[in-house]
């Protein structure tokens, strides 16, 4: 008969069964992770404190400035700024290439010069709202001329100071017709002389005619017209203001304009809109005369003509 299996492996050994039992340490239940979360959590913050600067940058600066980071960020290479491909047939031609050419970086000295201008034109429009002050205080002063003063007008534009002397139905500045002037408007232009007279910016001279043809007034004259009429008025007034001690070089222009440029363009035959306009033209070369109590200062180096 034979063995049982059990039996005959007992029987075969040299003695009792070994057992063996394992044994676990006790520990925590949850097993410790490392640091690898604190790489994580820095670079969390990191790309936080990125984002915020960013932010920062695009709520404090320029469109201009702007331009030039993202030009820094994305340089121009063959294939943006000459219309190349990656392969030799591949790309564009070089004549498409300005469609994606990069932005250009700003021009900082172009910038800088732009900044210095506004800051003459600034000093310029404060020193002619001051002769503007000069000129109807002067006219004030003398009686016989203050009758006057509803003729003067006195306006800073783009261009410069601009005064001028306007016709009025009871007090025309010339002989109907004629660039002869009366006495009053040769002392008016005396008085705008004067003040004027230290100032070293140019002088634009410009007659205006209302827009009666001055040949329907005087039919025997066909060849004179309303623009010959207008500049002889303009030299006539330069010629009085030379006389009253402006230097010719200061005289940048002289002309006249017809009625081309009405002072009052709902009513173009309006004798007002006959008038004599000096202009004050604002400097080229960044001088700028100074104002006190003493009177015009001129520039460093003198007269500044533009």
């Amino acid at each position: 008969m034979a063995d049982q299996p059990g039996q005959s492996s007992q029987a075969a050994g040299s003695g009792p069964a070994v057992v063996i039992v394992k044994k676990k340490k006790g520990g925590d239940e949850h097993p410790h992770h490392g640091g690898a979360w604190k790489v994580a959590y820095a670079d969390f913050v990191t790309a936080m404190m990125a984002f915020f600067l960013l932010l920062w940058l695009l709520s404090n600066t320029t469109p201009i400035q702007k331009q030039g980071i993202a030009h820094y960020f994305n340089p121009p290479n063959n294939s943006t700024e000459y219309g190349g491909g990656s392969g030799i047939m591949s790309g564009m031609s070089t004549i498409e290439a300005d469609q994606h050419a990069a932005i250009a970086q700003p021009d900082i000295r172009q910038e800088q010069k732009e900044s210095e201008d506004l800051a003459i034109q600034s000093r310029e429009d404060e020193l002619f709202q001051q002769i503007a002050q000069q000129v109807k205080q002067a006219v004030v002063n003398l009686p016989q001329l203050q009758m006057m003063l509803k003729n003067l007008v006195v306006e800073v534009t783009p261009e410069g100071l601009r005064i001028q002397l306007v016709d009025s139905a009871d007090r025309p500045l010339f002989n109907a017709g004629t660039a002869q002037m009366y006495d009053y408007t040769k002392q008016m232009l005396a008085v705008v002389s004067s003040v004027l007279q230290k100032l070293p910016n140019g002088i634009a001279v410009g007659g205006h005619t209302d827009s009666v043809p001055y040949r329907a007034l005087n039919p025997g004259s066909a060849d004179y017209t309303n623009w010959e009429l207008s500049a002889d008025r303009a030299q006539a007034a330069r010629r009085v203001m030379e006389k009253e001690g402006i230097p010719d070089k200061r005289i940048a222009r002289v002309a006249g304009y017809a009625a081309q440029e009405p002072l009052l363009k709902d009513a173009p035959q309006d004798p007002k809109n006959g008038r004599i306009s000096l202009i004050v033209l604002r400097s080229r070369k960044g001088s700028v005369a100074q104002f006190s109590s003493d009177g015009f200062t001129p520039p460093p180096g003198g007269v500044v003509v533009p």
